[in-house]
């Protein structure tokens, strides 16, 4: 954990304040909306002015969620008294606000993405929880403020979408736990699930069999790596937003332990990995300036996405003559 302040301080800081503005990454997925949007509701329920300050649009798979609050309009409130970060704890991953950020009298930052400095005047960074949704979730009891259906769903989607439906390694018993307290609020846990993991268009299948056809095993068959160019998103007549979740395809093949996908953008290629089970993808991210966690983790390449492929190839394949030795 790296902190300079506990949640009550955050909590009281977040209390005492009138005007708040949430700032969730850009490329904003469940974790990130969810927790602003839980946060963000608690503080309208206090009579206070809080915004959820976004960049670009709310990918369709989790449009169904709480958007109530959110908002591109960063002069929503002019001299906001709190700046608050939500999975997100540097200025890159919020290029178009940060002096929106920075404008705060206070900034604060919550995450569960642990790098090796902190961020905000305040701040509040556990990479121990399996989500940024699960420590917004003892902010609000921090704050003594009443959990809603509504609520509960925002940090049960957060919480589901960060440990793939409560697959991956980062869930823990205390998971578990906060989740079955969401159920006692009624959440429509079918519902979410169905939207979030069961509900997959014909052009997001036809884009995975593209991109499984591209795919290349490394490693003797421990690593996977895949793309999605501009061109393929333009013959199918998909988005990036398509794409989601690709990454998972690849690492779900037996005997890979380790997966790469990269995604082609106008001006950079985003890199998303991930691990299985005892390898560390964040070793990988890091040596392009990227973060997350041993098991999640994720980069951007300003290079053609030719380039960055056989990039991430050689440092994937580099990992794992290391490990050989």
């Amino acid at each position: 954990m790296k902190s300079n302040a506990s949640l009550k301080k955050i909590a009281g800081l977040l209390e005492n304040a009138q005007s708040v503005l949430i700032f969730p990454h850009i490329n904003v997925d469940g974790d990130a909306l969810g927790s602003a949007a839980a946060l963000c509701r608690v503080l309208r329920n206090m009579k206070k002015d809080a915004w959820i300050l976004l960049e670009g649009e709310i990918p369709s798979y989790i449009s169904f969620m709480d958007t109530e609050f959110c908002t591109e309009d960063a002069n929503c409130i002019t001299q906001p008294d709190i700046c608050l970060c939500v999975d997100c704890n540097e200025e890159s991953r919020m290029p178009k606000r940060a002096d929106k950020y920075r404008a705060g009298k206070v900034r604060l930052c919550i995450d569960h993405h642990v790098t090796e400095d902190g961020f905000g005047d305040y701040y509040y960074i556990d990479g121990d929880e399996a989500a940024t949704a699960q420590i917004i979730y003892k902010l609000i009891l921090e704050m003594d403020a009443d959990i809603d259906k509504t609520i509960a769903e925002s940090i049960y989607i957060g919480i589901s979408t960060d440990t793939g439906g409560f697959q991956y390694s980062n869930t823990s018993a205390k998971t578990h736990v906060i989740a079955s307290k969401l159920f006692e609020k009624g959440i429509d846990h079918t519902g979410i699930m169905v939207r979030l993991h069961q509900t997959v268009p014909l052009k997001t299948v036809r884009l995975q069999a593209e991109i499984l056809e591209r795919m290349e095993v490394l490693a003797d068959g421990r690593a996977a790596i895949s793309y999605v160019s501009k061109e393929m998103l333009q013959e199918l007549s998909a988005s990036l937003d398509d794409a989601e979740g690709s990454v998972d395809l690849l690492r779900n093949i037996e005997g890979v332990e380790m997966a790469a996908f990269l995604k082609e953008s106008d001006d950079s290629v985003r890199v998303s990995m991930r691990a299985k089970s005892f390898s560390d993808v964040y070793q990988i991210a890091a040596k392009f300036g990227g973060g997350g966690h041993a098991k999640a983790a994720g980069c951007t390449l300003r290079i053609p996405l030719k380039e960055a492929v056989e990039a991430v190839k050689q440092e994937i394949m580099a990992y794992w003559e290391k490990q050989g030795k």
